[in-house]
């Protein structure tokens, strides 16, 4: 019976990212087909509203996660988020060291996507324009 309810949700959830790719690839439009070489300022629109978004996400992991990390009751979640922090902190220290790790892990997650992408761009140059769906 189990296996049916996880079918079940992972076929909703497929549905559900493959509804929402197309969506955010309809509205950020693919204007040329990939045999066309890109211009210069290919991607440049798209590619600043993946990092103001995750500037966005680095500011809800510092204001709004951070400071109540201690109320999930998962405590593996917990202590990830304080792991480094010091064992004799005070707790304002440790809400401070938290904010900073959600800045630093959302940080990073952009560093890899933009690095990564970026070598994909330099390799194939019309890679930026066919891997919009699955950015």
């Amino acid at each position: 019976m189990s296996g049916l309810v996880t079918a079940a949700i992972t076929g909703i959830t497929w549905c559900f990212c493959t509804a929402s790719a197309s969506l955010c690839s309809s509205w950020c439009g693919n204007d040329k087909p990939s045999t066309t070489p890109p211009s210069a300022t290919s991607g440049r629109k798209r590619s600043v509203l993946l990092l103001v978004l995750s500037g966005v996400v680095a500011l809800v992991f510092q204001y709004a996660f951070a400071p109540n990390y201690d109320k999930i009751g998962w405590q593996y979640l917990s202590d990830a988020w304080t792991s480094g922090c010091g064992t004799d902190a005070s707790e304002e220290l440790l809400k401070v060291c938290a904010g900073n790790a959600g800045v630093y892990r959302s940080s990073a997650a952009a560093f890899v996507f933009f690095v990564i992408f970026g070598i994909a761009a330099k390799c194939r140059p019309t890679a930026n324009r066919e891997a919009w769906p699955a950015k």
